[in-house]
């Protein structure tokens, strides 16, 4: 018999500290503690970058989709240029160039010169490609494909050439 009460005694502690817990006042909420003193002003963290300018994240974003284009025009030209059938197809968007701007800004200035110049090139590159695809042709002819070179060419020198002023100001 003692083995019981001592059995039922043990089963009662065990729910009194289940219940003890498990919490019990609800009226008082628990604070969190302070890591700063009250009326103390608080530092916020800022990102690296978030500092950038937004004149600066406009130039990369422009730089990125013209790199981008870049690609995309200098495969179907060179390709051509070797003699090799290029399908027609989807065209690549090209920033508008009078949309690359510095702001009235002198720290981008060449920068957004640059890419002016890159998107210039690749506009052209990209027009011309769109008017042979829109002729019944085979292949453009050498004249045509020269131009195409020429401007996704000084595209790509354009864009080396703001490669590094935009890693500079970064």
């Amino acid at each position: 018999m003692r083995i019981s009460r001592l059995r039922l005694w043990l089963c009662g502690c065990a729910l009194t500290l289940a219940v003890a817990a498990c919490g019990g006042d609800n009226d008082a909420p628990a604070r969190p503690p302070a890591s700063t003193p009250p009326g103390a002003e608080t530092l916020t963290y800022t990102a690296p970058f978030a500092m950038l300018s937004p004149v600066l994240v406009g130039l990369q974003r422009d730089y990125e989709a013209l790199s981008a284009a870049h690609d995309s025009l200098a495969r179907i030209w060179e390709g051509l240029a070797r003699g090799e059938q290029v399908r027609c197809g989807e065209y690549s968007l090209v920033p508008d160039p009078a949309g690359i701007s510095d702001e009235g800004g002198t720290d981008y200035a060449n920068l957004a010169a640059l890419l002016r110049r890159a998107a210039i090139d690749l506009t052209r590159s990209r027009q011309l490609w769109q008017a042979e695809c829109a002729t019944a042709r085979q292949t453009p002819p050498p004249g045509v494909i020269s131009e195409g070179l020429l401007a996704v060419r000084g595209a790509g020198d354009a864009l080396r050439e703001a490669g590094p002023l935009l890693a500079a100001v970064q």
